[in-house]
């Protein structure tokens, strides 16, 4: 019996050979000069949106400080890292955009840090500004206050004199942000 199941196997396979052969390209296959095609890359749907509140990480590019920012300043930023939609590049790193100074407050006496208080706003991509909000900077300064108050106990009026240090956003400092519209890309990305 197993001789008999294995010859309609082989007789079954040898039936469907032929089939293959024809389903087959009659073109002739490329000369070894001829480049082989490379595969188009899969795209995302052109409908495919990155949602508002999406986040990003950007980087200021040039340095914002107390010492010379003044409200409504706006200043570079780039995105740090690409933004991704379904694992393809919709924004790619690098992209440009701009920041706002919202506040700014040189040191105070009494050992007062300076304040400086950013805002993200958009970034410039396929000819359009992208929205972008909620920019989380970490920043310091020197709080001297407490110098400050020993100073005033153990010398007096001078105390008061002790100022606090600059606020400073370095090129270079990294932030999150998030988008803060829905954005469709013009030409879909391409899957990785």
């Amino acid at each position: 019996m197993p001789k008999i199941l294995t010859a309609a196997v082989l007789a079954a396979l040898t039936a469907l050979m032929p089939v293959t052969v024809w389903a087959q390209s009659t073109e002739t296959p490329p000369s070894e000069t001829t480049a082989t095609p490379v595969a188009e890359p899969v795209a995302v749907p052109a409908a495919a949106v990155v949602p508002n509140g999406t986040p990003i990480v950007v980087e200021i590019i040039e340095l914002v400080s107390t010492r010379s920012a003044t409200v409504g300043d706006m200043f570079p930023l780039k995105l740090a890292e690409p933004v991704l939609l379904n694992g393809a590049v919709a924004i790619p790193e690098g992209t440009p955009g701009k920041g706002q100074v919202v506040d700014t407050g040189k040191p105070g006496m009494g050992g007062k840090p300076g304040k400086l208080v950013l805002a993200a706003r958009y970034l410039e991509f396929e000819g359009r500004q992208i929205p972008i909000r909620a920019l989380k900077l970490g920043l310091g300064a020197r709080d001297n206050a407490g110098a400050s108050a020993a100073t005033t106990i153990a010398v007096g009026v001078l105390g008061l004199a002790v100022t606090g240090g600059h606020m400073e956003a370095l090129p270079g400092t990294r932030a999150s942000a998030k988008l803060a519209a829905d954005f469709t890309p013009a030409i879909p990305p391409a899957s990785q």
